[in-house]
Formats: C-alpha cells, sequence, structure tokens
C-alpha cells in the first residue's frame, strides 16, 4: 500500500472512530471509549515505559521527546510528564487535529502532520527519546526503513529510540497468506473490514533489524517481546547510536500491552 493511501485510510479512521482505531477493544468498537478512560491507558503505558527505561541504567535526558505515531495524543499527553517538551507525528491530519484538540500542554507539546515518509520538519539530534508502538507496523518494511534512519538522524548522540515492529506471522496460516499477491489481500481486507488501516500488518525479522542497525551506527540494547495483535510475534527494541550503547543486552520477559486488532 502506498503511504498516500495509507494516509487515506487512517484520515478516515479519525473520523469515523478514532479511539478504537488506536485501541481496537472489542467493547469500545462505535465511539464508545470513554475519553478519561483512552487517555488513562496511555499514561499506563507510559508509566511502565519509563520503569523499563530505568531498568536498562542508561542514561537519558529529559528535555524532549518524540511520538511517532501518536494519533489522538494518548502517549505524547503523558509524555510530558517526564519531558519538558514532546512532539507528537501522524500522518492522519484528523488525529492531529484531535490530538491538538485534546493537548492539555500546548506551551510544551506540540503536534504535527507528516506528508512524506521523513521527518524534514525536524533538525538533526533534536531528540532525546523518541518512542513508537503500533505504528511502524502498518508500514511496508521500506517505509519503515526510511523512517528508522530518520529516527537516528534526529535523535541526540547519547539518546534512547524505543520501537515496536512485528517479526512474522504467529501462525503457519498467517506466513502462508503472505504468499498471497497483495492486490488480493488488499481486496479481502477491504470487503470484509472496509479498507481499516489496521489491518495492514507488514515487519521484519529480528535479524534484519539487528543488521540494518549495525549498518546505520546504531546497536540494539535490550530486545522484549511485545505484541500488541496475537496474531503476529513481535518485539520492542531499545536503541542507541553504536559509540553509546551498553555493551551487551539483557534477557527480559516478554510482556503484551493491553491491545486487540481489529476483526
Amino acid at each position: 500500500m502506498k503511504l498516500e493511501r495509507l494516509q487515506q485510510r487512517w484520515n478516515v479512521a479519525g473520523q469515523d472512530d478514532p479511539f478504537w482505531a488506536v485501541l481496537a477493544a472489542p467493547d469500545k468498537k462505535g465511539n464508545r471509549w470513554q475519553v478519561d478512560d483512552f487517555f488513562k491507558t496511555g499514561a499506563d503505558e507510559i508509566t511502565a515505559l519509563m520503569d523499563y527505561v530505568a531498568s536498562l541504567k542508561v542514561p537519558v535526558a529529559r528535555q524532549r521527546a518524540l511520538d511517532f505515531g501518536c494519533g489522538p495524543g494518548r502517549l505524547s499527553q503523558a509524555l510530558t510528564d517526564h519531558f519538558e517538551r514532546v512532539d507528537g507525528v501522524d500522518i492522519s491530519p484528523s488525529m492531529i487535529e484531535l490530538a491538538r484538540g485534546f493537548n492539555r500542554h500546548p506551551d510544551r507539546c506540540t503536534y504535527h502532520t507528516l506528508s512524506g515518509d521523513d521527518l524534514q520538519l525536524f533538525a538533526d539530534h533534536s531528540f532525546d527519546f523518541i518512542y513508537t508502538t503500533m505504528t511502524l507496523q502498518h508500514l511496508k518494511p521500506r517505509y519503515t526503513r526510511r523512517y528508522l534512519a530518520e529516527f537516528l538522524r534526529v535523535l541526540r548522540p547519547d539518546g534512547l529510540l524505543i520501537f515496536q515492529l512485528p517479526s512474522r506471522p504467529a501462525t503457519l496460516a498467517g506466513r502462508l497468506k503472505q504468499l498471497v499477491p497483495e492486490p488480493l489481500v488488499d481486496g479481502y481486507r477491504r470487503l470484509r473490514y472496509g479498507g481499516h488501516p489496521a489491518v495492514t500488518m507488514f515487519g521484519l525479522s529480528q535479524g534484519e533489524v539487528t543488521g540494518w542497525c549495525e549498518q546505520h551506527g546504531a546497536a540494539i540494547i535490550d530486545v522484549t517481546r511485545w505484541e500488541p495483535d496475537a496474531r503476529w510475534q513481535s518485539f520492542r527494541y531499545a536503541v542507541r547510536h553504536a559509540a553509546d550503547a551498553a555493551p551487551a543486552a539483557r534477557d527480559i520477559p516478554s510482556r503484551t500491552p493491553p491491545h486487540t486488532p481489529p476483526g
């Protein structure tokens, strides 16, 4: 799927049922998320995330953070409790409009609409911390690699990048489905899900991610099983520029975030 088409579909999702598009709990479809409950999931996730960051025992400055794929601001609002400045970016104009409307910290938190596969609105070495989850999984690998390169460009030399990315479908049936020509799969998704963008899933193997990081002067300092969609094996990676990386990654138990995919 081209990025422009994906942007159009997420924009529609942001207009129709935005909270459920981000967190597709079965009982919340049809705009049944309560605003406070939705944003509390973000606060809980960021609290757990910062505990995880502390467990890595690497220094992380608290000046500026980036929330990539921010949606209505569920995580970026919570990040303002831990960083002086926060930027949220998303390809969906309707999601960004919602995020600005829910922004409780307009003096410290800013939202931006992305128009392409780069982060050119930010200068090199702008961020101490970058976090993205349940976002890259909806992008084709060529876009994921491009954005990862951009993350490293805007990450400060001693900064920390944490991202979630699927590796492969969890079942044999799912892996066989990967062999079906994409136009047929896309047609099926349109018929069953109305073209909802959250059902479009892609990934990179753990080996590919490790190799890519090494090629781009970065190092993975930790890997955690993190599976927002039970149909896919997925990992959360903690990455630093190679010169600042810890000597070895640690083994941390699997963690499953509170998310149910559409369908």
